[in-house]
């Protein structure tokens, strides 16, 4: 773990074609290198490579096996096969004899599923409309217009005088149902334009007599029940049938489409190789650490034909980066707003340090923290156990929730707000804040155990001090990591400007706290060190002008303001617990009459749940912003492609060449 992602090399593999494809495989089932396009040098000794007939081959019979593979319910599959070969994975798929079988009760279960939703549809409505007394065929006349209908009471009513006026020739039957008017009308063909708008303005939903029914509700139950039944059991006859299939060719099939994606995402890459009579050869990028492993592996593997070396490039290359699994987590939010260049400082540590503690600052009580601690916790189980049974929390909610977020980015989301919130509950206890009562003096009436009153007017000082040294130090920063980044890319003008900016902001800090001690004033003229700060200030400012121009100069109120934009910690941190404070005072006045119980409680859980929105929102929005902004834009340009390495995970077959186990010199003979 460090500040820099993996070093990146760029290498180019020549091979003979007689090993390639034990060599694509050995490359899948190592997943460390990065196939790229091959680069102008290599296009003047190999040609742009095709893929044959073979790998055409693979392609559709990956499609066909995928075909089948969804087709067919699905089956838990524990096994793991081995294929020797291509032409073995391509003979065993061929052997698999099941597509028009599949293909016949596939269609047949489509068409089923389609008629029973209709019947069942056509059967509630005749139960629903049984109160009609008559045949539902005499509503379907060719100069008939017949709905089956339904809407609230007042929009029944307003319905009906649309009705009179409209069509006062047309026949209506209605039953109340619930709170509701179910009704059936029936009028002149030329009349139903009017009708319908009317319906449509009024929010009266209806639909039209279906061309099928015919006979009276009492005749047609019946029979539409028996024949919905005898189509139900079809429909789970065909279903039993796919299910058998599944059971004999799913565990077939799930290793063959394993193997066939690998064989196709080897067949993808032979379009970005070049190759000769005999040769081919590939290009990619690779952490450094792995290129000798990865020759003396290939050398073993081919007997010594396969050359393996880095080159030079221009090119920027993919980021690899290597933070262990605790920063890990906050690799969530470095790639939602920007992915690090390979050269530039990885900033997840940093950010995995800063974000848990300005989060629990902002938030600072026992109590929230205790809540949002104790919901990350049932996101991450519920996330990991897709099977789990029914929670509290309304379905209506997961739903919303999910459209904002996938599953997997709100359980990322949820691990990185647990060391937050152990920080709330921390200053919480320091604070004495819980759910904005103060423990100590329910326990213990006035005496007061609290360590630090952030309300006080001393305390507020003493935080905005703190927050201000805060923004100092992240700023700083900032900028001496501007230095490294542009020293490392050859930009000595541009890492003498960082430099002066982080000596400008010590200035202006410095200057600030000897105007707050009053060491110095406002007048230049009245203490000597006060002409020094504004001497330096001018000095650096003319120096930055210099250097980036006319902006530069301009940006100097900008550094202020980012370092005071750190003070929103104890601004977010203030408006919380005030805000808990008055709803816990409103609802305990209201506990004093015993008519307003009811009413403090209730604004006591309402109050309590905004704030505690409010403080998984704010605190987390506001503590990656102020990374974003105030400390990103002093050295991180971002921009950079995720290191994509070529292989894949492996669940129902087995390596060729596992990656803990490479083959020994000489020990697999050559073409």
């Amino acid at each position: 773990m460090g500040l820099r992602s993996a070093p990146m090399s760029r290498v180019v593999l020549v091979g003979l074609k007689g090993d390639r494809d034990r060599i694509l495989s050995y490359l899948h089932d190592h997943g460390v290198i990065q196939v790229e396009s091959l680069g102008k040098e290599g296009l003047k000794e190999f040609a742009p490579d095709h893929p044959g007939g073979e790998q055409r081959e693979i392609l559709e019979q990956q499609a066909r096996v995928k075909a089948l593979v969804q087709a067919l319910p699905p089956v838990p599959v524990d096994l793991k096969q081995h294929f020797d070969d291509v032409p073995a994975l391509l003979s065993a798929a061929r052997g698999v004899p099941i597509d028009e079988e599949v293909r016949q009760r596939k269609r047949r279960e489509d068409q089923l599923i389609t008629e029973v939703k209709a019947a069942e549809d056509e059967l509630h409505l005749v139960e629903d409309y049984a109160f009609f007394p008559g045949d539902f065929g005499l509503l379907r006349a060719r100069s008939l217009a017949s709905y089956f209908g339904e809407a609230s009471d007042e929009a029944f009513a307003s319905f009906e005088y649309e009705l009179d006026q409209a069509a006062p020739d047309r026949l209506l039957f209605s039953a109340p149902f619930d709170k509701r008017v179910r009704f059936v009308v029936s009028l002149p063909r030329e009349r139903a334009e009017a009708v319908t708008r009317a319906a449509q303005k009024l929010s009266v939903r209806l639909v039209p007599v279906p061309e099928t029914l015919s006979g009276t509700a009492t005749a047609l139950a019946p029979t539409m029940k028996a024949h919905l039944a005898e189509q139900e059991r079809e429909l789970a006859g065909v279903r039993g049938e796919l299910a058998e299939l599944a059971r004999r060719w799913v565990p077939v099939l799930l290793p063959l489409e394993e193997q066939l994606d690998v064989e196709a995402r080897k067949a993808e890459l032979i379009s970005r190789m070049g190759s000769s009579r005999e040769a081919f050869a590939l290009e990619g990028w690779m952490p450094k650490d792995r290129v000798d492993g990865l020759a003396q592996g290939l050398e073993g593997l081919t007997g010594g034909r396969t050359l393996l070396f880095p080159v030079k490039s221009e090119e920027s290359p993919p980021t690899l980066l290597k933070n262990r699994r605790g920063p890990r987590t906050y690799e969530f939010f470095i790639r939602f707003y920007s992915f690090p260049q390979s050269a530039e400082i990885d900033p997840t540590l940093v950010f995995a340090i800063v974000f848990p503690i300005f989060f629990g600052v902002m938030l600072g009580d026992v109590g929230y923290g205790a809540v949002i601690l104790a919901i990350c916790l049932w996101l991450i189980w519920r996330v990991g156990n897709p099977r789990a049974g029914r929670t509290l929390v309304p379905r209506s909610l997961v739903r919303f929730t999910t459209m904002i977020m996938p599953p997997s980015g709100m359980k990322q989301l949820a691990k990185a707000l647990i060391p937050g919130c152990l920080v709330a509950m921390g200053l919480g206890v320091l604070f004495d804040e819980y759910f904005g009562f103060s423990l100590a003096q329910i326990t213990f009436g006035h005496f007061n155990f609290q360590l630090f009153d952030p309300v006080s007017n001393s305390g507020v000082a003493k935080l905005l001090l703190y927050a201000g040294y805060t923004g100092l130090a992240m700023v700083s920063l900032g900028f001496l990591f501007g230095v490294v980044n542009s020293l490392t890319e050859g930009k000595k003008r541009e890492a003498i400007a960082k430099g002066i900016w982080l000596v400008l902001a010590w200035d202006i800090a410095l200057a600030g706290l000897a105007l707050l001690h009053k060491q110095i004033t406002i007048n230049p003229v009245a203490t000597p060190l006060t002409g020094v700060f504004l001497g330096v200030a001018v000095v650096l400012i003319l120096g930055v002008a210099a250097l980036e121009g006319g902006q530069g100069a301009i940006e100097v109120m900008s550094l202020v303001s980012h370092i005071l934009s750190y003070t929103r910690l104890v601004g977010i941190l203030l408006a919380s617990v005030i805000l808990a404070v008055v709803i816990n005072k409103i609802a305990l006045g209201l506990f004093h009459n015993g008519f307003l119980v009811i009413a403090g409680l209730a604004i006591l859980i309402i109050g309590q749940g905004f704030n505690i929105i409010l403080g998984v929102f704010e605190p987390g929005i506001q503590g990656a912003r102020l990374i974003y902004v105030e400390y990103f834009s002093k050295f991180y340009h971002g921009g950079g492609r995720i290191f994509r390495p070529f292989g894949g995970a492996r669940r129902y077959t087995e390596a060729q060449f596992p990656p803990h186990a490479p083959p020994p010199a000489g020990q697999i003979p050559g073409p």
